[in-house]
């Protein structure tokens, strides 16, 4: 059952990031509602599952609005790493990993899309793109992880704890 709020708030942040924050923005700057839910699905359910996730859902998003298929499937599989390293050991009320861990994927991912553009020839002012989007788009990200981590932190736990409880012998 967690599998299906994941993937239900995978195809919402989708759905945000391509229709709801491409036409309102901030000075041009948007959240990324995908990475978020890919950190969050890293810390409330490991690294493994995170990966896979961040993975299908980069390639998905490289397919239907990329150009160079793979670019967003490495940068939220690796969010996805990060974010499960936190898997089971923090305190489970502290909302500062969540939140710091989401702002430190958001400006390290923006930082390797900035680095592919170079790549591909793209040309543009790193710094100007740093203070102006980079760090801008890494606090939203982070202030839209409160409510997606606090939304899918109850539905993950209790779908898993039942599955813990049923691989221990009973259900209660």
């Amino acid at each position: 059952m967690h599998r299906l709020y994941v993937a239900l708030t995978l195809i919402f942040a989708i759905f945000m990031d391509s229709v709801i924050f491409a036409r309102f923005n901030i000075l041009g700057v948007v959240p990324d509602f995908v990475l978020v839910v890919t950190v969050c699905v890293g810390i409330l359910m490991g690294a493994t599952e995170a990966a896979a996730v961040g993975c299908l859902t980069g390639l998905a998003i490289d397919v239907l609005f990329g150009k160079a298929v793979g670019v967003n499937a490495m940068a939220y599989m690796l969010a996805g790493l990060v974010g499960g390293i936190f898997y089971k050991k923090y305190f489970a009320d502290n909302m500062l990993i969540p939140v710091a861990t989401v702002a430190v994927c958001a400006f390290f991912k923006e930082n390797f899309m900035a680095l592919m553009t170079g790549l591909i020839g793209g040309s543009f002012n790193y710094f100007e793109m740093l203070a102006t989007y980079i760090v801008p788009s890494a606090l939203m990200s982070a202030a839209l992880c409160l409510p997606v981590h606090l939304f899918l932190k109850p539905r993950v736990l209790r779908s898993s704890k039942k599955r813990y409880d049923r691989s221990a012998g009973g259900v209660k």
